[in-house]
């Protein structure tokens, strides 16, 4: 593990490959005492293993260790890359961001919410925050976990709550009826790719800022995520944890200039909101 403080992580995933198949010998003589454990296990103790509520736990245990480890590895691996990522864009590392005052409809879904890297800094003198957002619905068996990579960047001016949903993805955050959000008509050749969700009292605004020339852009570009306005914040969420820098890069890449095209408009602007969002920014 010596080696993550000075390689370069261009890829987490092929990293982690090299790292086990290096030091494949201890993970062969790893798996033969865990095969001659649980042989012996259940050879030697089955009443045991049979008659406790953990006695699977007995047979077991040196699987559990060793996945541990290999977790753990690729961990250190994570927090290395974004750490390096820092360095490239020039920006701040943080293990943490509370999550419990963002207003976003992604962040109020679900429970065991947990961010775990991210990257702090500028973008032409705009706070951008980029960071891996993760949280569990359901319990027992029915539970499952979702993670998503948010780019989340703060204009200077005020907007009610957008959301634009591309339809093409798993999941959607429809707003419930009790919202104050209603969907909004979008040009006919937009619609079978994305639903927009505005207050009615800003539709007009809305439809400005969204306009064909934005929708185009998102089609040329291969769009194929969520985001929300809110609270002078544009929230980008992306379904997936980036694990090689390239595809990192070109991702941001393609926000920074969804950002260059609508900066003006959403710095001037100063817009009351609207229901059930918190009041805009200065009151």
């Amino acid at each position: 593990m010596n080696d993550l403080t000075s390689a370069e992580i261009v890829d987490t995933k092929k990293l982690f490959y090299q790292l086990v198949k290096k030091d494949y010998k201890k993970l062969f003589l790893w798996i033969f005492v865990s095969l001659l454990w649980t042989i012996a296990s259940i050879a030697f103790l089955p009443h045991v293993i049979i008659e406790s509520e953990l006695g699977f736990l007995i047979f077991l245990s040196p699987w559990f260790l060793h996945a541990a480890l290999l977790v753990g590895l690729y961990g250190q691996i994570r927090e290395a890359f974004w750490k390096q990522l820092s360095l490239k864009y020039n920006w701040e590392y943080q293990s943490f961001k509370d999550t419990s005052e963002e207003k976003s409809l992604l962040f109020q879904i679900g429970h065991s919410r947990i961010v775990h890297h991210g990257i702090q800094g500028t973008y032409n003198n705009l706070p951008f925050h980029i960071f891996e957002y993760e949280y569990t619905r359901g319990s027992g068996k029915s539970k499952r976990t979702y993670s998503f990579t948010v780019f989340e960047v703060k204009f200077a001016g005020t907007f009610p709550h957008l959301y634009l949903n591309y339809k093409s993805d798993w999941y959607s955050n429809t707003p419930s009826m009790f919202s104050s959000l209603a969907r909004i008509s979008v040009p006919s050749e937009f619609a079978d790719k994305f639903k927009l969700y505005a207050p009615k009292e800003y539709e007009i605004e809305t439809l400005e800022i969204f306009t064909p020339n934005i929708f185009a852009f998102l089609l040329d570009s291969k769009w194929n995520h969520d985001m929300e306005f809110i609270n002078g914040e544009l929230v980008i969420y992306n379904d997936e944890k980036f694990t090689n820098f390239t595809s990192l890069d070109a991702e941001l890449n393609k926000i920074k200039k969804f950002i260059d095209t609508l900066s003006p408009l959403l710095n001037r602007l100063r817009l009351t909101q609207i229901g059930d969002i918190s009041p805009p920014l200065g009151k």
